[in-house]
C-alpha cells in the first residue's frame, strides 16, 4: 500500500468504526463530517468527508477485490476473537470486519462475516460441524 492509500485506509476504517476521522488538510483540527453514500446491498463501502472548518472533502472507498476468498482457518479466527469480544480483522487488508447475525430455522447460531472495504463476505454456522462432534 502506498502512503496515501494507507492514509485512505486509515479514514475508512476511522468511518467505518465511527471514530473521529482528521482532517485531511495539514493544520486544520476542524472536526470532519462523515456521511456513508452506500446502499444497504453494498459490498463495498463509500464514506463522504467534509471538514466543517475548512472545507476539506473527499471520499473513502474500498477497493473491491473478493479474490481469493478467505480459507476456513481465517474464518475461524475471526469467529473466535469476535467471541472473545476483541475485533476481527479482515486477514487481506486489516479492516476490522462486520459480523451480521442471520435468521436461522434450526437453531444455530448463523453468521454472515463481512469486510466493506475489499468486499469478501461469508456465512458461517456456529459452532462449526467440526466442533460438534
Amino acid at each position: 500500500m502506498t502512503a496515501d492509500q494507507r492514509v485512505i485506509h486509515q479514514q475508512f476504517v476511522g468511518a467505518l468504526q465511527r471514530e473521529a476521522v482528521p482532517c485531511g488538510r495539514p493544520g486544520c483540527l476542524g472536526p470532519v463530517e462523515v456521511s456513508d453514500l452506500s446502499q444497504p446491498h453494498d459490498r463495498v463501502k463509500t464514506f463522504a468527508l467534509r471538514c466543517q472548518r475548512c472545507g476539506w472533502q473527499t471520499r473513502a472507498s474500498g477497493l473491491e477485490q473478493v479474490t481469493p476468498p478467505w480459507d476456513e482457518a481465517s474464518l475461524l479466527v475471526m469467529a473466535d476473537e469476535h467471541l472473545m469480544h476483541q475485533q476481527p480483522n479482515c486477514p487481506f487488508d486489516g479492516t476490522p470486519v462486520v459480523f451480521t447475525s442471520l435468521p436461522n430455522p434450526r437453531r444455530r447460531a448463523r453468521y454472515r462475516i463481512s469486510c466493506f472495504y475489499c468486499g469478501r463476505h461469508a456465512e458461517m454456522d456456529w459452532p462449526p460441524a467440526e466442533a460438534r462432534r
